[in-house]
């Protein structure tokens, strides 16, 4: 699998099964599916470093590199959702964003948004560290490899792209990571036997500088 024309890759993470289970147990909520900003938990920080020097060794990232986001996923009988394709866009600020080409400015959850230009999203990269094994069963991450290489799709040209490009199901045993450029068009289906499919995801700029100052840089 070559990352740099696929866009997506999996590796077998150093995270001790401790970490992973401490993780299972303090990050999520029964009544949720996702929970959004954990670069504060102790616990998300250490992740964060440890993967990003397994990363930097890896040559996947730069030793500049800053994680900027880190959500926590689950998806049970409960929170069993179904997400077309898109590609991940929006990313958090420590302000309103003012700068040209920083678009679509929001605020979620008491947290600045915003859409950065094309370049600065091709320098994230987003890793998803599974808390669980994520089989066939309960709707596993899909990709179009190939799709991060062109920026940022019109949403009418996304099934043509996908159609073009085709899909890949992304498997994972528990304490893999998934390693994804957010500009690849990717998509989940519901899962048809829930349990519990419960993800760490990280995103990480390559530290360059960018004129926003992100909402954390850990």
């Amino acid at each position: 699998m070559n990352f740099d024309e696929e866009g997506f890759t999996i590796l077998t993470s150093r995270v001790p099964e401790q970490r992973l289970e401490e993780l299972r147990g303090g990050l999520f909520a029964e009544t949720s599916a996702g929970e959004r900003c954990l670069l504060d938990h102790p616990a998300v920080r250490d992740t964060a470093c440890l993967l990003k020097e397994q990363l930097v060794k890896s040559g996947h990232l730069s030793a500049g590199a800053v994680a900027i986001q880190a959500i926590a996923f689950d998806k049970t009988a409960a929170t069993n959702w179904k997400v077309a394709w898109h590609q991940d866009l929006m990313f958090p600020f420590a302000q309103r964003v003012s700068s040209p080409g920083f678009e679509l400015p929001c605020i979620k959850q008491e947290v600045h948004y915003a859409r950065p230009p094309a370049d600065v999203l091709a320098g994230l990269l987003a890793v998803r560290l599974h808390l669980d094994d994520c089989d066939a069963t309960n709707g596993p991450l899909r990709i179009s490899p190939g799709t991060h290489r062109s920026g940022i799709h019109p949403t009418a040209t996304v099934s043509a792209l996908v159609e073009q490009n085709g899909e890949r199901v992304c498997l994972a045993k528990t304490g893999e990571v998934l390693l994804m450029r957010p500009l690849s068009l990717h998509a989940s289906s519901q899962a048809t036997a829930p349990k519990h499919r419960r993800v760490l995801h990280l995103v990480f700029h390559s530290g360059e500088p960018v004129p926003e100052k992100w909402h954390r840089a850990v």
